[in-house]
């Protein structure tokens, strides 16, 4: 990517002049000014604004500042963000890694390393530290190779039933998250509706430290409600009044996060 950044730097410094000049744009306001044009076997091929600003989000120098009508919106990070003292690198690793160690729990060095899409804000030096000071402490997870890192409990931890995101940390990694929890999760979204398990937007719930099955939500935007299309608990999950009234409650708090004011279940939600 960089040669190609460099190949089209009238493209980049136009996309920084507009944003410096103009305030926050969307996507379609920027012009097209690439020489050589954005190849992918994906479906980025040719979207050459688009990943333009992709990279210089990557560089801090670009960030989503709102979004409009579900578009968003881009603007200079130096005008948006705070004006803080930058850390040190030493502290700057220390902190990402007890950060990416705390989101997943449990987790390889090479695990922590994924939680950042690039890769290098954890180091075995931040980790080192971590695990002198208690903060991280080496383990064994039975039938999984490899050397694991857990956090040191934090208090509250476990104590609350919540609905997680497909994009998730604890479970972008879905071999991890079948290897430690023993759920196969994908997500179904391009799945065509009649081969889905789970559902086009499932989101597996968290529940006593264990995934016990998932909520396929969609939000009726029109009538302001939330609606559960299915809710399916796995093999060996918890079945009493108490786990429903925190499933239930989970819900709830997704609703009121969406800005529904009601909730709506099929008359035979799946379980």
């Amino acid at each position: 990517m960089n040669a190609w950044v460099r190949k089209n730097a009238r493209l980049r410094r136009d996309v920084i002049a507009r944003l410096r000049r103009e305030g926050p744009l969307p996507l379609d306001a920027f012009e097209d000014r690439s020489i050589d044009s954005w190849q992918s076997s994906g479906w980025n091929a040719d979207r050459n604004v688009s990943m333009m600003l992709h990279f210089l989000m990557r560089l801090g120098v670009v960030a989503i500042g709102a979004r409009a009508s579900g578009r968003r919106v881009f603007t200079l990070a130096s005008t948006w963000l705070p004006t803080v003292r930058p850390l040190s690198r030493r502290l700057a690793a220390r902190l990402a890694t007890e950060r990416a160690l705390r989101a997943m729990g449990v987790a390889t060095y090479q695990q922590l390393r994924r939680y950042y899409g690039l890769g290098y804000y954890v180091t075995p030096d931040a980790l080192g530290d971590l695990e002198r000071t208690g903060v991280a402490r080496r383990v064994t997870v039975e039938g999984l190779e490899g050397e694991h890192f857990a956090a040191a409990p934090a208090a509250g931890d476990g104590d609350r039933t919540t609905l997680l995101s497909p994009f998730d940390p604890l479970i972008i990694d879905r071999a991890r998250t079948e290897a430690l929890f023993g759920m196969r999760y994908r997500m179904e979204i391009y799945v065509p509706k009649h081969l889905r398990t789970r559902g086009y937007w499932a989101m597996p719930i968290l529940h006593d430290h264990q995934l016990i099955g998932t909520v396929d939500p969609r939000m009726d935007r029109e009538r302001g409600r939330l609606e559960v299309l299915s809710l399916q608990l796995d093999p060996g999950a918890p079945r009493d009044r108490a786990t429903r009234r925190a499933i239930d409650s989970a819900i709830e708090d997704l609703a009121a996060f969406a800005g529904a004011s009601d909730v709506a279940w099929p008359a035979r939600p799946r379980t």
